[in-house]
């Protein structure tokens, strides 16, 4: 995964003068922090670079000042000091106490404020990434930059599986769980933390994490036999080895282990416990061994 810091706006200049012209480009899709940015002003290509709206990046909890009479928007992020200034119509803004020089002018597009994308990011500290095979853009704000790194290079295969389950999913379920007894579950491929299955008595969802974003890729529901019954979506791979973490949902006892072992470790959640993502524990012995550089 090739990565673009915004501290560099060379960088990022170059990146986005490949944009497909504004007359012949598909819609752009935004992801922001894991979660697909729906909007009525989607991110444009206008001469060569990207264009996004203020009002899609509400996700970042941005502060936003707009001044009718100067035709100014002052942009500032949680924890940034610096401001940045722009003026429709115009290529100078200002950053910081610092003057900087836009390709494109910030405008009006559908009754939007629409800005180039590299000073935004710029302004917010962020990082971005786009993917040009898939006409996405991919920001991650400062305060999750870390948090991403975990998630793919990271060799804490424990911390990175508590953050993919953690991700954000607009991805519901089209069918329901059958048993009386419930009990929840985590399930992982030996050595990985980008996919995986979330069980709920007998509902199987099955989960995979690409370009930021979760996936339900497939749902099943099994019968007692472990045939399943009914089934929707892409079969999963079949994997040799997978470990299971699994909470019972009336005493919340935890149990572990190799799936198909007959041996399992039964363990009390730990007294800092703040949700279920909790049970998620080491293996001994187990390497992670599906990071992404």
């Amino acid at each position: 995964m090739k990565k673009f810091f915004l501290s560099s706006l060379f960088t990022l200049s170059m990146l986005l003068t490949f944009a497909i012209p504004l007359s012949a480009a598909p819609a752009i899709q935004l992801v922001i922090n894991s979660e697909v940015i729906n909007s009525d002003a989607p991110p444009v290509s206008v001469a060569g670079r990207t264009m996004v709206s203020l009002a899609s990046l509400k996700t970042l909890k941005l502060n936003l000042v707009w001044n009718a009479d100067k035709k100014t928007v002052t942009v500032n992020a949680p924890g940034v000091k610096d401001k940045l200034v722009l003026t429709i119509g115009q290529k100078e803004a200002s950053y910081g106490g610092k003057t900087l020089t836009l390709d494109v002018p910030a405008q009006l597009n559908k009754n939007r404020v629409v800005v180039p994308l590299r000073f935004i990011s710029e302004a917010l500290k962020a990082e971005v990434e786009w993917k040009a095979d898939k006409n996405t853009v991919i920001i991650r704000s400062a305060d999750q930059v870390e948090t991403y790194n975990k998630l793919y290079q990271g060799t804490d295969l424990v911390a990175a599986r508590k953050i993919a389950v953690d991700l954000p999913s607009k991805d519901e379920n089209t069918l329901h769980n059958t048993e009386e007894g419930v009990y929840y579950q985590y399930i992982f491929p030996e050595g990985e933390a980008l996919r995986y299955y979330y069980v709920v008595g007998n509902l199987y969802t099955y989960y995979e994490i690409k370009d930021d974003v979760k996936h339900l890729v497939w749902e099943g529901v099994e019968e007692d036999s472990g045939k399943k019954t009914e089934e929707k979506g892409k079969q999963p791979p079949e994997d040799k080895t997978q470990y299971y973490f699994l909470q019972e949902r009336v005493d919340h006892s935890v149990t572990y282990g190799k799936v198909g072992d007959e041996k399992s470790v039964t363990q009390a959640l730990p007294k800092n416990t703040t949700g279920l993502v909790d049970i998620i524990v080491p293996i001994s012995g187990e390497v992670r061994k599906d990071q992404i550089k």
